[in-house]
């Protein structure tokens, strides 16, 4: 069957490709990531029995909207899961709805983040504008993931996951590089070089006509694999899939290799894989539990 998880990827590129305007149309000039993250700051609102949350934020870009939801856990004291989701996910909880059923709404507090530009369609073409709105949506979640990881923390959680699918794999990982204060970090179908799928995959079909032929400034801000190697990966327990066609196996298993860092590998691809719900549920829980006793 691997011809048709493969299929199932190039024909997702190919029809997104005629849907959404180039990616990066409006120019690839933006300020390095420390940048973004100094020109983000996130303020939280208080936490209540209520699941869904707005907040503004100043970045580099302007002033954004980005958003967040909790399902409490059972217990203060149980662990919390943060998820990122995909790039373009409508709705942004799609995949965080299936992959949190089952047993993880009884063992953890559940958190969803929006990044920004995705409360409509229309929100993630002006996302995908330039190469400085991407990197501030990617700002804005990394520390509104951290913020409110935090805060339930401050509630009695013990101990913290942070997970993601895709897109929300690679903020996983930034997630990692920057605060590494989490008890794990579970990458899905990602790794850390979104680079090499923007450019090198047939996402390029996708992008305008700059980054392909000047891909200095994309290769910079989304190429990761250095800082990852010299990072502690102990904590890091990927999940990729086998006929991907989005963020290649072959590829993206060797970054985690070079880090050594063990990958669990599901025999789908990144469309399929990404339903793929039961598959992608059983290696959270099992990262849950394989970290040993997780403390705030």
């Amino acid at each position: 069957m691997r011809w048709f998880h493969e299929a199932v990827d190039r024909l997702h590129g190919a029809v997104l490709s005629r849907l959404v305007p180039p990616v990066f149309r409006q120019g690839l000039d933006s300020p390095a990531w420390t940048a973004h993250l100094a020109a983000t700051q996130v303020s939280l609102p208080v936490l209540t029995a209520r699941r869904h949350y707005t907040i503004t934020t100043p970045t580099v870009v302007g002033t954004v909207t980005a958003g967040f939801q909790v399902r409490w856990g059972p217990r203060p004291d149980v662990p919390v899961i943060v998820y990122h989701h995909g790039i373009a996910e409508m709705p942004y909880d799609k995949s965080f709805r299936g992959i949190c059923r089952g047993m993880l709404p009884t063992q953890a507090h559940l958190v969803a983040i929006r990044a920004p530009f995705h409360r409509t369609w229309l929100d993630v073409r002006s996302g995908l504008s330039t190469l400085a709105h991407f990197m501030a949506m990617c700002a804005v979640a990394v520390q509104l993931g951290e913020a409110v990881r935090q805060a339930v923390l401050a509630r009695g959680a013990r101990g913290s996951l942070v997970a993601g699918l895709s897109l929300g794999g690679f903020l996983t990982i930034l997630h990692h590089l920057q605060f590494g204060t989490a008890n794990g970090y579970v990458p899905l179908l990602a790794g850390p070089d979104l680079a090499h799928a923007l450019l090198a995959t047939h996402w390029r079909r996708c992008l305008a006509a700059p980054p392909l032929t000047h891909p200095g400034p994309v290769q910079a801000l989304l190429d990761w694999r250095q800082a990852f190697q010299v990072s502690d990966t102990r904590r890091v327990r990927p999940l990729l899939a086998r006929y991907d066609r989005t963020m290649p196996y072959a590829y993206h298993a060797a970054c985690y290799a070079d880090s050594g860092v063990p990958v669990v590998t599901i025999a789908r691809g990144h469309m399929t894989g990404s339903l793929a719900f039961a598959a992608l549920r059983a290696h959270v829980l099992a990262c849950m539990q394989g970290l040993g006793p997780l403390k705030g």
